[in-house]
C-alpha cells in the first residue's frame, strides 16, 4: 500500500513540475513579446535607445529613432512614387526590400498579438500572476 501511496506522490509532482514548466513558458512568452518587440524606449528597427521627447516628436506605426525615422520616411515617400532616387546612394533597390520586408514582418507581429490564441495567452497569465 505504501508503494502505492509513493506513486501517486511521484505522479503528483511530475504533474506539479509539468504544470510549473508550462507557467513559466507562459510568462516567458509574453514577456518576448512585449518587453522585447514592443519597448517604446528603444528603436523597433535598429534598437537604439529612445528618449521620451524623441519618441513624442516622431508620428510612426512603430517605435523609430530620428535616423530610423527619416530613413522610414524616404522609404514611404519612395514606394508611394513621390520621391525619386535618393541622394544616398546606398538606399538603394535592396535598401527599399530590407524596409519592405521588415514592415512586412511587424504587421506579422501586429497580427499574431491580436490572434484568438495570443489573447487566450494573455488571459491565463494575467490569471497566473493573479494567484
Amino acid at each position: 500500500m505504501a508503494d502505492i501511496l509513493q506513486f501517486g506522490k511521484k505522479v503528483e509532482n511530475v504533474r506539479s513540475e509539468r504544470d510549473n514548466s508550462l507557467r513559466q513558458l507562459k510568462i516567458e512568452s509574453l514577456r518576448k513579446i512585449f518587453q522585447c518587440t514592443r519597448c517604446m524606449m528603444k528603436c523597433s528597427k535598429c534598437g537604439a535607445q529612445i528618449d521620451s521627447q524623441e519618441y513624442a516628436r516622431f508620428a510612426a506605426p512603430y517605435s523609430l529613432c530620428k535616423n530610423c525615422m527619416q530613413e522610414y520616411e524616404e522609404y514611404r515617400a519612395r514606394a508611394a512614387g513621390d520621391q525619386g532616387e535618393s541622394e544616398c546612394y546606398w538606399r538603394n533597390a535592396a535598401w527599399m526590400k530590407v524596409w519592405e520586408t521588415w514592415l512586412q514582418h511587424q504587421q506579422s507581429l501586429d497580427r499574431y498579438r491580436q490572434s484568438k490564441e495570443f489573447l487566450q495567452l494573455m488571459d491565463e497569465v494575467e490569471q497566473i500572476l493573479k494567484k
